[in-house]
């Protein structure tokens, strides 16, 4: 098991709001301020220059740490010191605010994505039951998150990530 970490900035609608219910399910825990977040964790971050892998399972052992706000205010997202950012390959979003959309995940989306990438399947599926969605997000990212999970490194995550790109565009 993953420790999976929560940082919200509350600016989403409580009714909407993924993290709130990963919270509320026991799915994550709370960082309350920058400072809880545990030293050597991974911070799931658009800005990072590494992609997610496998090989980040040694970080992700200290947390799993999302930052909960709106793609709107994406530009103050939190850079907490001591930790490993890392961001997300290629993937559809399924929930009912960006459902189709590339890269524009929901946190529960992008906490769920990020532990079947490190291999913890068991706990990635503990989401399907929780988020209507969630089935939907298996069905359309399915094939890419088995790739990425059996990549090797961040490198080759991107590779594939880019394989798949360019195969969407060449038709």
């Amino acid at each position: 098991m993953i420790p999976v970490f929560v940082y919200d900035k509350n600016q989403c609608d409580p009714k909407k709001c993924t993290a709130k219910r990963m919270l509320k399910f026991g799915l994550a825990k709370e960082a309350k301020t920058l400072h809880a977040i545990p030293k050597g964790s991974i911070v799931l971050s658009p800005f990072a220059e590494k992609a997610l892998s496998p090989d980040d399972i040694r970080y992700a052992r200290h947390g799993l740490v999302v930052m909960d706000l709106t793609w709107t205010n994406i530009d103050e997202f939190p850079r907490p010191k001591g930790t490993n950012d890392r961001a997300l390959p290629y993937m559809l979003a399924s929930n009912p605010i960006n459902w189709g959309r590339p890269m524009e995940l929901n946190s529960a989306e992008a906490v769920m994505a990020s532990l079947f990438i490190l291999g913890e399947r068991e706990q990635a599926e503990t989401f399907l039951g929780r988020f209507n969605w969630a089935p939907e997000f298996m069905r359309l990212n399915g094939e890419l998150l088995e790739e990425y999970s059996s990549a090797k490194d961040s490198t080759e995550v991107v590779r594939i990530q880019n394989e798949y790109i360019d195969s969407i565009r060449n038709g």
